[in-house]
């Protein structure tokens, strides 16, 4: 609040706020506030999530986007390839959120785009940790070569109006970012994510088009 040159009752409606949307956790016995931490489970259950909001999104964008929409979004992912050539990690994941924010709105749905931004809000804090933890840009090159791809091509079959298409590189793009994080969880097993218990073995996407 003094940073921001506020009162403390609107920073702390802000926490609350962030807690509703489990970005953060509160702790109302040491009125305390602490970054929500991450782990296997639920990744899990994130990316299982990720996989059926995305396939099943995809699909109404393919259906009903207008040329204003699609300008809209090449916009965004012009965004996300001037991250990626300034090699710059700490602009890839805002500005990659950014852009599959937009997707869900030519569905014309705010139940699905709520449901999708706060997906993607947890998915761009792996976003985070993935990019930056890497050991050097160059271990990043075919992961953004494949990003660039699936964005170019989404975005295509948008244009083209075609489901089918959207549906299967939505799904794909899950299947991408979930084996980059599971990358970096093997490279840095020291990291922010707990990776206790007996669970590892578990988290899996399952289906033929998913293995």
């Amino acid at each position: 609040s003094e940073k921001l040159g506020i009162s403390r009752t609107p920073a702390r409606e802000a926490l609350f706020r962030l807690a509703s949307e489990g970005l953060i956790v509160a702790d109302p016995g040491k009125s305390g506030f602490f970054v929500r931490p991450l782990d296997i489970l639920d990744l899990s259950s994130l990316f299982e999530a990720q996989m059926v909001s995305a396939r099943a999104i995809a699909r109404l964008p393919a259906t009903r986007a207008t040329a204003s929409d699609i300008s809209k979004l090449r916009r965004a992912e012009a965004k996300v390839i001037r991250a990626i050539e300034r090699q710059r990690p700490p602009e890839v994941a805002p500005s990659n959120g950014e852009l599959h924010r937009l997707e869900p709105a030519p569905a014309r749905n705010g139940y699905l785009a709520n449901m999708a931004c706060s997906i993607h809000d947890q998915g761009q804090r792996l976003g985070y940790l993935a990019f930056g933890g890497a050991t050097s840009w160059d271990s990043l090159h075919q992961h953004f070569v494949e990003v660039r791809k699936d964005h170019r091509e989404l975005i295509q079959a948008y244009e083209d109006h075609d489901p089918d298409a959207a549906e299967q590189i939505a799904g794909r793009h899950v299947v991408l970012f979930r084996n980059r994080i599971f990358s970096f969880i093997t490279e840095n097993p020291a990291g922010p994510i707990d990776l206790g218990g007996d669970i590892l073995p578990s988290v899996r996407l399952v289906g033929p088009d998913l293995e």
